[in-house]
């Protein structure tokens, strides 16, 4: 039985100026996978990561969003397709007023009552915060919470995560992940993360990508990979943590 895949990317490549920062890039991520992109600093892993949600556009080649072009209807893309960056998209105000401005792109947000974004909080660990509060005053664990909240309001199927433990003390970053593997069952969602903890990827991520230079050396298990020594072809030891670009 084939795989439900929802994106294809298809010899897709990515130049600026006479720069080539992503080559020729062909795979596919199937529904519920949790995808883990990893590579040596400079590898693309972040210019990848952007073009799951149309922030950024391949120089040729083409991306598919559930069969059909990423970019033939945005507003549906970015409904669909949640991002959790490094530093929490949090803005001064209100809880509600964050809550309510990251769920612009869905018809309904004008209607969405209060107790829906309640509950929203509730579902990911805040169930103390008010929502007359001001999101700044919030921790930096808190607030990467709140973005968290602020990205499933849409209720998408794919959530991206840029570095979203990178700010956060070890103790949290393994509260987030397992926040978001929880979610990820309980929701159905996909998952499609850059990481700099390379050690934290492999306890959550059934299957890795691995970059080196714009290019893609290495797809499958961490088990499949270390068999092959990828890690290290990809200027990567297997249990050291890098920065992710």
């Amino acid at each position: 039985m084939q795989a439900d895949q929802i994106f294809q990317f298809k010899n897709v490549s990515l130049n600026v100026g006479e720069l080539s920062i992503l080559n020729e890039l062909n795979f596919s991520v199937n529904k519920g996978e949790f995808l883990a992109v990893l590579g040596a600093s400079g590898a693309g892993k972040s210019s990848l990561l952007r073009m799951f949600n149309a922030l950024s556009s391949p120089s040729s080649g083409q991306i598919h969003f559930r069969n059909k072009p990423i970019d033939i209807d945005i507003q549906c893309l970015r409904k669909n397709v949640g991002i959790l960056f490094q530093n929490p998209a949090v803005f001064s105000g209100s809880i509600k007023e964050n809550l309510m401005i990251a769920g612009r792109w869905n018809h309904n947000i004008a209607q969405i009552l209060d107790h829906e974004l309640i509950s929203a909080l509730e579902q990911v660990g805040l169930k103390d915060i008010k929502l007359k509060q001001n999101a700044k005053d919030l921790s930096g664990g808190e607030q990467q919470r709140l973005a968290l909240a602020c990205a499933l309001l849409n209720k998408p199927q794919v959530l991206l995560l840029d570095e979203p433990t990178s700010n956060l003390d070890p103790k949290l970053s393994r509260s987030i992940m397992n926040l978001v593997n929880k979610l990820r069952k309980n929701l159905d969602l996909t998952i499609i993360a850059v990481s700099h903890d390379h050690v934290l990827m492999r306890k959550y991520a059934n299957r890795v990508i691995l970059l080196s230079q714009g290019q893609l050396v290495g797809d499958g298990t961490f088990k499949a990979l270390d068999a092959k020594q990828a890690f290290k072809k990809a200027g990567l030891l297997e249990h050291e943590d890098h920065d992710a670009t």
